[in-house]
């Protein structure tokens, strides 16, 4: 599949999809969301990419669901708004999550509504100093979609997250880093952009299966008894236990000598 909104770039073991409508501040449209599933279904299939990077052009991670292309969809009469989260937001958001690799998201400006819940269902967000994330949902009369309601207060708790949703308020990257969405705010932008890259890369060197697993089991821990938890992570450790990298870790480790993961 040929992108015309997105570019997709493959790293040595990992693969940046940027978001490319810089103009638009990354808005999305029907277009760019078809385009970004299709990249990230691509990445999550593609064995020789052990991590994925989203990123974005230009000022904003993303400005979130394209209003203008919204308004004419009301106007044609389209499908019902829930529908067409559910058709097109919906996967983005599960993609992510069940990703079987590490996933990093560089958020160099603002990311608002739809935008926000994408950088929030990856496994790490990287800051610069101009990020803010805006739900935005009720600013338009909306509720909050595309898993945001689910993810964000396991990040940050109940009252905080009911806060940020019912007001709308931006969240600077200061804060963001305060209520646990990010674990420091890079000094400029050009660091940011650095460190999203240099922890994609050490990802993307690490057991991949054993991320996968680990990114499974703590999915599932709030929703499940402990015993259950306990018997998931005795099931966990046996498959991984019959993988290549497994092997190869105890034999390095027993010879004293550095581990190369393969991600098998």
């Amino acid at each position: 599949m040929a992108y015309d909104t997105i570019t997709y770039v493959e790293h040595t073991h990992y693969v940046e999809i940027c978001l490319n409508r810089a103009s638009s501040l990354n808005a999305l449209t029907h277009q760019v969301r078809g385009e970004l599933l299709n990249a990230l279904q691509r990445a999550s299939q593609d064995q020789n990419m052990r991590a994925v990077l989203l990123s974005a052009s230009g000022m904003a991670f993303s400005v979130g669901q394209d209003l203008k292309e919204m308004d004419h969809d009301y106007q044609l009469g389209h499908e019902t708004l829930g529908s067409l989260v559910e058709r097109e937001y919906v996967p983005l958001v599960k993609v992510l999550q069940n990703m079987p690799k590490p996933t990093v998201a560089l958020v160099q400006g603002v990311a608002v509504g739809g935008g926000m819940s994408l950088a929030l269902a990856t496994d790490f967000r990287v800051l610069s100093p101009e990020a803010r994330f805006i739900a935005g949902f009720v600013k338009v009369g909306l509720a909050p979609d595309t898993g945001t309601s689910y993810l964000l207060p396991r990040m940050i708790g109940h009252a905080q997250a009911l806060r940020i949703l019912l007001t709308g308020d931006a969240i600077g990257a200061e804060e963001a880093v305060h209520l646990g969405l990010s674990d420091a705010v890079q000094a400029t932008r050009e660091d940011a952009d650095a460190k999203a890259h240099e922890l994609a890369g050490k990802l993307a060197l690490g057991p991949t299966q054993a991320y996968a697993e680990i990114r499974r089991l703590v999915s599932q821990s709030s929703e499940i008894p402990f015993d259950l938890a306990l018997s998931n992570e005795v099931a966990a450790q046996d498959r991984l236990s019959h993988t290549e990298d497994h092997r190869t870790a105890i034999s390095a480790f027993l010879a004293k000598s550095p581990v190369h993961f393969q991600g098998r």
